[in-house]
């Protein structure tokens, strides 16, 4: 097996590390937010949310 250099070992550790989620992680929660201020919002212009792409799974947590 060939050397890593040192780069990819200190990116991988970032990596590890990172806690952002990332929008297909919060998915569920996220498009309930933007629902319910939409739904508050005193513009009479209504924007729906386009529906989530089929196979797509969303991790709902609170």
């Amino acid at each position: 097996m060939k050397k890593s250099p040192r780069w990819i070992k200190s990116t991988r550790q970032e990596a590890q590390s990172c806690d952002t989620k990332m929008p297909w992680e919060r998915g569920a929660r996220r498009q309930a937010m933007i629902a319910q201020r939409l739904e508050a919002s005193e513009s009479t212009a209504k924007i729906t949310l386009p529906p989530m792409p089929e196979g797509v799974f969303l991790a709902a947590s609170a």
